[in-house]
């Protein structure tokens, strides 16, 4: 008689579970990055801007590289311009009275964000409801098996 108590309630459990993970996943939200704007920011070792230095933006697109921007940075040694059109790398060279500094870097990142992908709190929470009604299920076929 115990078990057919058990079994009504992890039926009546399941049943519940199954009308509530839909709800609980239905307001999924998604985002997506755009890069609109890129801010290049030189300076000196000392930490003091480098203002109205030269600088020389380079596309990298299909391993060729091609000259896209020749500026100068602000009074704040900062310079800012939108991404080419299918371009996401790019080399920036910026050299004032002598010092140069010239760096690669990809507006899309080297491999997507680096975070791994995780469930939601509502979900985890099914799946180990769901793991548990799993190892109940096995432990009472095991103990059907040894009754008989």
């Amino acid at each position: 008689m115990a078990n057919y108590k058990i079994i009504w309630a992890l039926a009546f459990a399941c049943v519940l579970l199954t009308v509530i993970a839909p709800a609980a996943s239905a307001h999924r939200v998604y985002a997506q990055e755009q890069v609109t704007e890129v801010q290049i920011r030189s300076w000196y070792g000392g930490g003091d801007p480098m203002p109205n230095a030269d600088i020389n933006i380079y596309a990298i697109k299909n391993g060729e590289e091609d000259l896209y921007i020749t500026d100068v940075t602000d009074e704040e040694g900062l310079y800012y311009f939108e991404p080419k059109l299918g371009v996401v790398e790019y080399r920036v060279v910026v050299s004032q009275s002598g010092h140069q500094k010239e760096i690669t870097f990809n507006v899309a990142g080297s491999e997507g964000s680096g975070e791994e992908a995780e469930l939601p709190l509502s979900a985890r929470i099914v799946a180990g409801f769901g793991y548990l009604v799993g190892l109940a299920g096995f432990g009472m076929y095991l103990s059907a098996r040894k009754t008989k």
